[in-house]
């Protein structure tokens, strides 16, 4: 019986043990953890909001009119760009090859063409000189030859041109100033007309606000709005109101929260950064908006 005892004593002794450990870990771990900031509120009342940025231009995927093996790359991910600057060229070597051999063309056509005129040059100096010299048929027939070749020449130039215009589509410049926001660009890999390898952007920022559709009755666009930046709520910036997209649509962009609902539609309004902050802002980064409810309710 006391053996009995015991061995209920040394039980009980070893799951104390056991939750005091546990115990004293969670404290532990708990102790490591960094409290986030929390945000001061800017407004009284307020309609929040998830905000995503945006390049002002929207994002800009370059496509190329030819398709073709990348041969030269002039830029990269983060380089800021002006309209008209070269991006890459496309190898552009068969099309060399076939200007070069239309080069040769045109050159043949155009001694064809000055024989032809020789020729008929010839037989009109004989003709004024007798009329009876040469017969119709003859002189016809080089008129007609002098014609063809010139034809041809025409032909063989404006084929050239084509060709040389062609050309000019294996370089890709940027239509606009701004910066690169991805490149997936290497040399050697193709480039097909609808690729996404490559991506710009205006330096001008927008904010795309998603407002449930709950708070839709609230929202107006003459409030003040503020943003704030996820993990460090003391850096915010004042919005600019520009427009809003009057379509009711389904929550794209969600935030990760648990108590989040997926089935959530939303009215989309856009801002613009009133002043560029210090911080750096970067395209579809994600924000906490809150909007002015001057209604109070």
């Amino acid at each position: 019986m006391r053996t009995f005892f015991i061995l209920v004593f040394l039980s009980i002794l070893g799951i104390a043990v056991a939750m005091g450990t546990v115990y004293y870990n969670d404290m532990e771990k708990s102790g490591n953890n960094v409290a986030l900031p929390s945000i001061e509120l800017p407004y009284k009342s307020f309609i929040a909001g998830t905000g995503i940025v945006e390049a002002g231009s929207k994002n800009i995927v370059i496509n190329s009119n030819v398709a073709g093996v990348i041969k030269k790359v002039f830029v990269q991910s983060g380089d800021t760009i002006h309209k008209g600057e070269l991006l890459f060229t496309l190898d552009d070597s068969i099309k060399k090859s076939k200007i070069a051999v239309l080069n040769a063309a045109i050159q043949s056509a155009l001694a064809k063409l000055q024989s032809a005129k020789h020729q008929l040059n010839i037989i009109k100096k004989m003709k004024k000189l007798s009329a009876n010299m040469v017969t119709n048929e003859k002189y016809t027939k080089l008129t007609d030859n002098y014609n063809e070749a010139k034809d041809n020449l025409a032909l063989a130039k404006q084929k050239l041109k084509a060709l040389q215009n062609e050309l000019k589509l294996y370089k890709v410049y940027t239509p606009i100033d701004g910066i690169v926001l991805r490149s997936n660009l290497t040399v050697g890999s193709y480039f097909g007309t609808h690729s996404k390898a490559l991506i710009l952007g205006s330096n001008k920022l927008n904010i795309k606000v998603n407002i449930n559709e709950f708070d839709s009755w609230k929202f107006q666009k003459n409030a003040d709005a503020t943003a704030f930046i996820r993990g460090n709520p003391k850096q915010k910036v004042k919005l600019s109101y520009l427009y809003t997209i009057p379509m009711v649509t389904p929550k794209m962009n969600l935030t990760g929260s648990p108590t989040e609902q997926t089935d959530t539609r939303v009215l989309q309004v856009v801002y613009s950064v009133k002043n560029r902050p210090k911080f750096p802002l970067y395209v579809g980064e994600m924000l906490d908006v809150f909007i002015e409810n001057s209604k109070g309710k």
